[in-house]
């Protein structure tokens, strides 16, 4: 009984991959895969330029944290030797937040590097694949030619076992994708709860952080001659 079963089903089988030969067209499967590599290919290069322009973003916003802050310390050192107490508090306070605004830019950084480095070398991963599929289109093409102008029928299934092979091939790229994509959006959200996190233990600390950097402000200005000039002042 099991050999009868087993006899039905490579019947079947045969049968099934008979009917797929005479409907499918080799050059037309492999003329689609090419073009849904440049589709993936390009759509790889959207995300590395996205990407990029994310990282360079968190830069920029950095910098100039920390060019705002060494501004308004300076402005608080200015106005503390000239007596002005509250507006050097509200110069230090700005100069804190400032700091650590920059200082909570750090990770995320560091992830849209990863992010960057990861979408960069998919995009050159896809960039092979798409070179080594034209290659093989174009044999393809000849072998149907040589095919039609032969009326040999083998030359036609093998470029159609390759042509499959690489729609397989293209399958397994789009699930690494996805893949990737879902993982990407779970560290997203992961990294927006740990911002969030962040932001509000930094509000927690200003106090005590203003505190300590007007503490040092104080005694780095008493350590100076009494006749020093005096600086620009606070802009509210």
């Amino acid at each position: 009984m099991a050999t009868l079963f087993s006899r039905i089903r490579r019947l079947v089988t045969a049968e099934a991959h008979e009917a797929v030969d005479h409907i499918e067209d080799p050059r037309a499967m492999s003329h689609q895969v090419v073009r849904d590599l440049i589709n993936e290919f390009a759509a790889a290069n959207r995300g590395l330029v996205a990407a990029l322009g994310a990282q360079r973003q968190l830069q920029r916003s950095r910098e100039r944290m920390n060019v705002e802050a060494a501004d308004w310390e300076s402005k608080a050192e200015a106005l503390l030797r000239r007596g002005e107490e509250g507006l050097t508090r509200e110069a230090v306070q700005r100069a804190v937040l400032q700091r650590q605004g920059a200082t909570a830019l750090e990770q995320p950084l560091e992830h849209s590097g990863r992010t960057v480095e990861r979408l960069r070398a998919q995009a050159e991963r896809l960039q092979r694949e798409l070179e080594r599929a034209r290659q093989r289109v174009t044999l393809i093409d000849v072998q149907q030619a040589a095919s039609r102008a032969l009326r040999g029928a083998g030359a036609a299934d093998d470029a159609y076992s390759r042509a499959f092979e690489r729609g397989q091939e293209l399958d397994r790229y789009e699930r690494r994708a996805e893949i990737a994509v879902c993982r990407d959006e779970a560290a997203a959200e992961l990294l927006d709860r740990h911002d969030r996190f962040e932001r509000d233990v930094a509000r927690l600390a200003a106090d005590a952080a203003v505190e300590e950097a007007l503490a040092a402000l104080r005694r780095r200005v008493a350590a100076l001659p009494a006749d020093a000039s005096v600086g620009p002042s606070v802009n509210n």
